[in-house]
């Protein structure tokens, strides 16, 4: 069985989206396993790491509690685990398959004091690591070299996920792929930047600010931008119209003008009303008319847009991108190579 343990040079990498697109290029024989989660959400009142419930959906691998042995929440001071921590990583090992895709910590350098760390997970899950980094120019490619002096031998290689294929993608295949080589540092893939992979769907922002759904409109729409509503409602009718994607409004419950405005554009797929201030009726009757959610929540505006933005790109693969995200595997990652270079290989 070839063990590869995928690692984030930073937050919001995309590993979660590289190892489901690379699943489906595989096929059958593919396990997963996702040693340390984090508690993004809860089921029955337990702390719960979605990632896991995602992947365990789309391969088909039942129960996504057991291939998230330890959450984060699990020990509150992150440099104590449990005494058993290893016993519960280590005991859902699977012993069949030909692929055993490992998960790692959310951004590389977490856990090294609670000697939790990517490097140590990896070394005693025997696995090869592949660095995956969201490129953004030079400060990307240093933070991929900071990681490779960490890791020496352990490193499988290196991908790139969201490369804008319009001002990027040239240039890392020309110039940073090759002098990365040069380095004896094996670039696997370089996958472009999909804005539909970064959406966040309205129900996972209501659950995110503790919101209280006034009319459920489409729940299930991935908003890709959001707007905050401080403008008069000529303004923003005006903006909007100019700004592309699928959108969420954050706005006052009070302002009826901008939320009236927001109802008038095609683009708007829901509101987010803030400060627990409920809206006119003749809003929400307009709102049940257009299909537009609107949601209520108790922060402020602007904490209430800051947190809505901090999803977009974080919250969890959901099964409508999996034909996208084989396209794109298949299509930016050198899997040949990837299993040439993987332990048990």
């Amino acid at each position: 069985m070839r063990r590869v343990y995928f690692a984030a040079a930073e937050e919001k990498a995309g590993k979660t989206a590289v190892i489901l697109g690379l699943s489906q290029v595989l096929g059958n024989g593919v396990r997963y396993l996702k040693p340390v989660g984090w508690a993004n959400t809860y089921r029955s009142g337990r702390p719960f790491d979605r990632d896991g419930e995602v992947v365990a959906a789309a391969l088909g691998l039942g129960d996504p509690e057991s291939l998230v042995p330890l959450v984060g929440v699990d020990y509150p001071r992150y440099w104590r685990p449990p005494e058993d921590a290893w016993d519960r990583i280590t005991a859902p090992v699977p012993e069949d398959g030909e692929w055993l895709l490992i998960e790692g910590r959310r951004w590389f350098g977490r856990g090294l004091f609670s000697g939790l760390s990517d490097v140590e997970l990896a070394q005693r899950l025997d696995a090869s690591i592949v660095l995956v980094g969201q490129y953004e120019g030079e400060p990307s490619v240093d933070r991929i070299l900071r990681a490779v002096r960490l890791l020496g031998d352990a490193l499988c290689g290196v991908i790139f996920n969201g490369v804008d294929a319009e001002a990027e993608l040239r240039e890392v295949r020309g110039f940073v792929a090759p002098a990365l080589e040069e380095r004896g540092i094996p670039v696997l893939g370089i996958v472009p930047f999909e804005r539909r992979l970064r959406t966040v769907t309205l129900a996972e922002v209501a659950e995110a600010l503790g919101g209280e759904v006034l009319v459920k409109g489409d729940l299930g729409a991935g908003v890709e931008r959001f707007l905050v509503g401080a403008m008069s409602g000529e303004a923003a009718l005006r903006y909007l119209r100019r700004i592309p994607g699928r959108l969420a409004v954050v706005t006052g419950g009070d302002r009826a003008d901008i939320q009236s405005a927001a109802l008038s554009c095609e683009r708007v797929k829901g509101l987010i009303l803030t400060g627990w201030l409920r809206p006119e009726r003749s809003i929400l009757s307009r709102a049940v008319e257009r299909n537009v959610s609107v949601i209520l929540v108790p922060q402020d505006t602007m904490t209430a847009a800051e947190t809505a933005e901090g999803l977009l790109g974080r919250a969890p693969v959901r099964k409508e991108h999996l034909a996208l995200l084989r396209e794109l595997v298949a299509e930016g990652i050198d899997v040949e190579r990837l299993k040439e270079r993987a332990n048990g290989g």
